[in-house]
């Protein structure tokens, strides 16, 4: 610190004498004495306007400096604001692509149910997403043991209702269970929710009707069989096949299709029952117009064969 203190004083007293050389010389005005002091000084000149010029340029920006972190800040929150912006604008995008994908699977393969579309708001406290609140309940048509879908597959089946609202238990939950088949050979099984798996949002695969045929990368859909859950909606792929010390299946490990931590808008089936009705009476149909025209044709055939007996 003493050091620079000296440089300071050495660089002031510089100013000092060149300044007044330079007071001398305008006093002298145009004539040899001024030019002898210009020529002898101008090497000292560029010296000092080396050491001058940095200073100047220090002590200017110490005087600007609120200015420019003024400026600062206010760029920082223009950008703050922009990448807000920018981010509403993508959240808005994901939003509308993920509803016109539900729109397509209601208009779609869901086109023959009585459907409500709606929002989770919330998953259970302490849980590893077994349980999903939506935003719609008896209000909208939802009841107990409605089926509960979105563009990937099964999510679950609803477990309570109120008003507003309807509690979801998803296929990971341990109390719930689900029809499924292989898709790869229609063998049928189960879908359960474990605890131990729902940690890592699995759930396991039993009772297969012929384990021998499991394979991992297998797809499971919903085998419609009870009239529970519409047939043929994805519910996951087996990733890791365990088995007992005899080699026979004991379970699978099965992700489930639906990512239940970006879990936004679903498709509530209303009418499961009615619908699978529906679709047994019109399979049914045409074998009862099959059974009329077999009697039509014996009827006609009994007839001929009694006007040529006559």
């Amino acid at each position: 610190m003493p050091f620079l203190k000296k440089k300071y004083v050495k660089i002031i007293l510089s100013l000092l004498v060149i300044t007044f050389i330079l007071s001398l010389a305008a006093h002298f005005g145009n004539n040899p004495v001024q030019r002898a002091l210009y020529t002898v000084m101008s090497p000292v000149f560029d010296a000092a306007y080396t050491v001058i010029t940095p200073v100047r340029k220090f002590f200017g920006y110490a005087v600007k400096a609120p200015k420019y972190e003024a400026e600062i800040e206010a760029l920082k929150t223009e950008l703050n604001t922009l990448k807000a912006e920018n981010k509403s604008k993508e959240d808005f995008i994901k939003e509308n692509r993920r509803l016109k994908e539900l729109l397509d699977l209601k208009d779609g393969s869901m086109a023959g149910y009585e459907t409500v579309t709606a929002r989770v708001v919330s998953y259970e406290p302490n849980s590893w997403y077994d349980t999903v609140m939506l935003n719609k309940g008896a209000n909208a048509g939802i009841s107990v043991d409605d089926i509960v879908i979105t563009n990937p597959g099964v999510v679950g089946r609803v477990i309570a209702v109120g008003a507003n609202w309807a509690r979801v238990s998803t296929v990971i939950n341990a109390s719930s269970s689900v029809g499924v088949k292989l898709s790869r050979t229609g063998d049928v099984g189960v879908v359960s929710g474990d605890a131990n798996l729902a940690q890592d949002k699995n759930c396991r695969l039993e009772y297969l009707s012929n384990d021998k045929n499991l394979i991992k990368g297998d797809i499971l859909v919903t085998s419609g069989l009870g009239g529970v859950f519409p047939a043929d909606l994805s519910v996951g792929k087996v990733t890791d096949i365990r088995s007992d010390s005899a080699g026979n299946l004991d379970y699978a490990v099965v992700e489930p299709s639906v990512d239940f931590s970006s879990l936004y808008e679903v498709l509530v089936i209303t009418d499961v029952s009615a619908a699978v009705s529906t679709v047994h009476e019109e399979q049914a149909e045409p074998i009862e117009n099959i059974n009329e025209n077999i009697n039509e044709n014996v009827e006609v055939n009994m007839q001929e064969q009694g006007a040529i007996e006559e």
